[in-house]
């Protein structure tokens, strides 16, 4: 799969307006892609659009919806099929969550979390698959994170849906790539993003971040090479072989210590 063969086709990003949505958005225009933004943030969208357009060339088509509405995959197909669009590689990048006690957050986030990071994912790219397979290679960068190779406590419910997109996606990778589809599972580590402001961090954990743009070269560089996984976290198999060998009650408390919250 080369990137340069998919000038003047659509790409899909979810989450656009800013951290890591945003700058995929950046380097596939670079590549000549056009762009579907997706975020709920309008204002921050059409300034995105704009700069892709201006800088590159492309066309860019501003979405805005709420991803934890359900329903809201299957409404932007059907406006992005009534304009003659068809996609040709999906970035799943929209995601949040919640630092803390579990019992500190209300359901109702708990339920939006879910909502955002796995059924709409999951809704995403069942939807666009018949786009996907029109296209002789289409690729799915579903964007996981460092927390799904453990339990995590004080972040139980964030880890466990990227836990789930990591499992989902290698698994549609098996199944997908007779199509001709590539489904890559980005694991992103610690990054430069809003994320830690909305998800409520406290100062104690916030440890050194990379850039957004770092890891999305690290996707795109490991495109070519058709790889299920692209990892851009650092550290990963210390840690996978820390959670694998040692018994569960030592990995939760290890992990634990260092997510517990301030008192």
């Amino acid at each position: 799969m080369q990137l340069s063969t998919y000038r003047g086709d659509w790409a899909l990003v979810t989450g656009a307006s800013s951290g890591i949505g945003r700058e995929f958005a950046l380097a596939l225009a670079a590549a000549g892609m056009n762009l579907v933004l997706v975020a709920r943030r309008k204002d921050r969208l059409d300034e995105i659009a704009a700069e892709l357009t201006g800088r590159h060339g492309v066309e860019s088509r501003v979405v805005v919806a709420d991803l934890a509405r359900a329903g809201a995959p299957a409404d932007i197909k059907a406006l992005l099929s009534s304009e003659g669009r068809r996609i040709r590689l999906l970035c799943n990048n929209a995601a949040f969550g919640r630092w803390g006690r579990f019992e500190n957050t209300s359901a109702a986030v708990y339920q939006d979390m879910v909502q955002v990071n796995i059924t709409a994912l999951v809704a995403t790219c069942h939807t666009f698959l018949p786009d996907l397979r029109t296209f002789p290679s289409s690729v799915i960068i579903n964007v996981a994170s460092a927390a799904a190779y453990q339990p995590v406590p004080y972040m139980a419910v964030y880890a466990a849906t990227k836990a789930f997109v990591a499992s989902f996606s290698q698994a549609l990778y098996g199944e997908w790539k007779d199509y001709g589809v590539l489904v890559q599972t980005l694991v992103p580590g610690p990054t430069e993003t809003e994320f830690d402001v909305v998800a409520g961090a406290y100062p104690t954990v916030v440890i050194k971040r990379v850039p957004a743009a770092q890891v999305v070269r690290d996707s795109l560089a490991r495109l070519s090479a058709e790889d299920p996984v692209a990892l851009s976290a650092r550290g990963t198999l210390a840690q996978r072989f820390f959670a694998g060998l040692f018994p569960p009650r030592i990995v939760i408390r290890e992990v634990a210590k260092r997510f517990r919250p301030p008192d």
